[in-house]
């Protein structure tokens, strides 16, 4: 039993050496691709080393406090594309579903057919307006992500 507790502690103590080697060396704290804009973010130390890029042009900048707002806002905005083109997959899926759905309650349902009809084009009616204002967010977060990419480039 006792033998087994400093193995256990000598394991313990050599992956905490590790991590505080690994954590000395410069590592990437985020990175995020979406459409043709990017970012990567290394520590070293104190100083953090952006890399942005917009698929025809690289730069790599230090953060300090003039470029700092700037940085953000660029971050920001690739998120946001990112999480838009997700919202936008997901509501043409729900568009194709709710196509789907009508196409079998036309040729299934004999009786209610008009009531049916009526609710599967309100869903289908949400679903364009989803769709249109997921694809205005991400073309307004794409012009964003030009506008702080050119501002810091």
């Amino acid at each position: 039993m006792r033998i087994s507790f400093k193995l256990f502690v000598m394991i313990l103590f050599l992956l905490n050496l590790s991590q505080t080697c690994v954590f000395a060396s410069p590592q990437i704290v985020a990175e995020k691709k979406a459409g043709d804009f990017h970012y990567n973010i290394k520590a070293d130390g104190e100083t953090l080393t952006w890399s942005i890029g917009d698929g025809k042009k690289q730069s790599e900048l230090k953060e300090d406090k003039n470029n700092q707002r700037e940085l953000d806002q660029f971050r920001e905005a690739v998120n946001e594309m990112s999480v838009q083109k997700f919202s936008l997959i997901i509501y043409i899926l729900y568009l194709i579903f709710i196509g789907m759905i009508g196409y079998i309650f036309y040729k299934k349902v004999a009786k209610r057919k008009r009531e049916l009809m009526g609710i599967v084009a309100l869903f289908g009616i949400y679903a364009v307006y989803k769709c249109y204002m997921a694809y205005e967010f991400f073309v307004q977060a794409q012009w964003d992500a030009k506008y702080y990419f050119a501002a810091l480039t």
